[in-house]
């Protein structure tokens, strides 16, 4: 990885886009290789000022404009550029591409909609068990640049990769799973077909020796993608459902459908059913990932805070049998949400609460579908912390209230992580 860092900038003006968590990862690879004309920092924000002793740093609503001064740009995911990429002079890649470009036959590359981060974690967590020689990286919070001195020739890496970090993708991982494809980040790419492109990225640059495990409502189209294509479907998985394992945490139609993209990629790894199943029986739920809290006052709580979607919405309604208040809401980016509003009125909740921009959307939308007797389960409160406490005075015991917004967090949290924090201690657990 440092080879082809170090031909890429030597003698080269280098600049770091974004100065996150993968900016800084970034930064610290290229300074680690040397050989630059020179390496500097852009951000929207203010960056720490021990920098610019020796670092230009350009920050400032402006700061995007100054990237065809430089050679070579190192753009951190979630970045808008202002321009087509082919109109820029420099050459603008990322960690991922690069990533790839060195290490993409070793590499199991997960992405999709909704689902990836718990399937790459099960993914790595049952390869580990099972006794391979597994790393983990991506968009799960680990730069995949900080594992590199860790890889030997017979590593798997499992890589949880974005729509971000897929856009401009040139190489591909030898073994790509592809969830799902919803409507989503409409903010950045304007429409569901941009979006899509940059998740269709993982199988666009495959070869011909490569997998591609994928869900047989989103195949590609004829002459899209040149790998073997595996059609992966819940039937493919040695038992029926979680019940059947003692231990496991993981809930859901759609969490059984993602744990079948694992299990047919660990048999490729000679993984046997037996093992598998061990393994998945030891897995840990991710927090906010309809995470069971625990139980007060008989009534049960689940924090699905990383739902986005309505999709992600109407799954986790289905996975908990005794669903009884459902939490929906927060920022509005366009998304369609009329099959949420057909759904709710078909399932047994008891109580809708509404939160938000996107819940005033939700909220106009069943005023004029929905029956009078329905809408009397439907509340429209503002925020969290007054649904947390309209929710624990009204749940029934015996029900689950669930947190899953199929909206953004940002506008009012700095993440989904935070809103789910808040969520946890509003409702006492």
């Amino acid at each position: 990885m440092k080879e082809t860092i170090r031909n890429l900038v030597k003698d080269k003006k280098v600049l770091i886009l974004g100065y996150g968590r993968e900016g800084q990862s970034s930064f610290r690879m290229v300074s680690s290789v040397g050989g630059y004309a020179c390496l500097d920092i852009a951000d929207a924000n203010a960056v720490s000022s021990d920098l610019t002793s020796s670092h230009k740093v350009i920050t400032g609503a402006s700061y995007l404009d100054c990237l065809n001064d430089y050679d070579v740009v190192f753009k951190s995911p979630g970045i808008v550029l202002p321009m087509d990429i082919s109109n820029y002079s420099c050459r603008i890649t990322c960690q991922a591409d690069l990533f790839l470009e060195v290490y993409g036959a070793q590499t199991i590359g997960i992405t999709g909609t909704k689902g990836k981060s718990t399937t790459s974690s099960l993914l790595y967590h049952i390869l580990k068990e099972c006794g391979k020689d597994v790393l983990f990286g991506g968009n799960i919070g680990i730069p995949i640049f900080d594992i590199t001195d860790q890889i030997h020739p017979r590593t798997i890496i499992v890589f949880e990769l974005s729509c971000h970090q897929l856009e401009y993708a040139k190489f591909a991982p030898s073994k790509a799973i592809l969830l799902n494809l919803y409507e989503d980040h409409l903010d950045h790419y304007g429409t569901v077909e941009k979006y899509w492109n940059a998740k269709k990225n993982i199988y666009r640059n495959q070869g011909y020796c490569d997998f591609l495990f994928c869900n047989p409502d989103f195949l590609p189209a004829t002459g899209e993608c040149k790998a073997t294509v595996i059609k992966v479907k819940s039937q493919d998985l040695p038992f029926n459902s979680f019940e059947e394992i003692p231990g496991v945490t993981l809930r859901g139609t759609h969490n059984l459908f993602n744990t079948a993209f694992v299990y047919d990629v660990c048999r490729r790894y000679d993984i046997s059913d037996e093992d598998f199943k061990a393994a998945l029986a030891t897995f840990k739920t991710l927090a906010h990932r309809l995470q069971y809290l625990g139980k007060l006052d008989e009534i049960d709580y689940y924090d699905d805070s990383i739902s986005t979607t309505v999709e992600s919405a109407i799954s986790a309604v289905r996975a908990i049998p005794n669903a009884g208040t459902l939490l929906l809401g927060g920022m509005d980016r366009g998304i369609d949400y009329d099959p949420l509003v057909e759904f709710l009125p078909t399932t047994r909740l008891e109580h809708i609460i509404l939160m938000y921009d996107s819940g005033k959307v939700i909220l106009e939308k069943l005023k004029t579908t929905a029956s009078p007797s329905f809408m009397e389960k439907v509340h429209y409160i503002q925020d969290l912390k007054d649904a947390c406490a309209f929710a624990k005075a009204n749940a029934s015991k015996g029900t689950a209230v669930i947190l899953s917004p199929a909206s953004a967090s940002y506008g009012v949290f700095k993440n989904f992580e935070q809103r789910g924090d808040f969520f946890k201690e509003y409702v006492g657990l």
